[in-house]
């Protein structure tokens, strides 16, 4: 029976304790199935006897599985790619998601930005900068701003690199 508690807690509340459930269910037996159905509150049983699932129990785990299933993704996905993926996202889902490409614009390294620009043209055949002038008008226009400073700060970068090059040449031709 405390397998059953177990479950039930897993179950219940703001998100599914994975790990639980997995372990539980790896180890039951139909016994214990049974007693979760007639305990656990998420089953109810109609007038020809049959037990089935609340549909609004149904809806919730699907929602909280996609979303650790969305998490895992990411997590194994390469962090350029990973970047590449959310501001496409962004862009698909319009203004209320513009905060994502501004996180990544302001918290990524020079070379984790280049990494994502390579990223995204490679997966989706534009630029960063040309998806976001055309996904983005009016007062929102701002980002498209954030995103021509992504690529003024890899520009930045590249022309530093350059001149450390030349430098480098020069002072060794002396």
């Amino acid at each position: 029976m405390a397998e059953i508690e177990a479950l039930i807690k897993a179950f219940s509340g703001h998100g599914v304790d994975e790990k639980t459930v997995i372990s539980i269910l790896g180890n039951s037996q139909p016994e214990h199935r049974q007693a979760f159905r007639k305990e656990g509150g998420f089953f109810a049983e109609d007038e020809r006897r049959f037990e089935r699932w609340n549909d609004h129990h149904v809806k919730l785990l699907k929602h909280e599985f996609m979303r650790f299933k969305n998490a895992v993704v990411l997590w194994a996905m390469h962090p350029w790619e990973r970047d590449a993926r959310l501001i496409k996202e962004a862009l698909k889902k319009g203004p209320n998601s513009n905060s994502v490409i501004v996180e990544i614009a302001s918290t990524r390294s020079s070379d984790e930005l280049l990494g994502a620009r390579k990223a995204y043209h490679s997966l989706f055949e534009h630029s960063i900068e040309e998806d976001v002038a055309s996904h983005i008008h009016g007062k929102e226009k701002k980002v498209h701003y954030i995103a021509s400073l992504i690529a003024s700060r890899l520009l930045i970068r590249e022309y530093n690199l350059l001149l450390k090059k030349n430098l480098c040449a020069l002072a060794s031709s002396w």
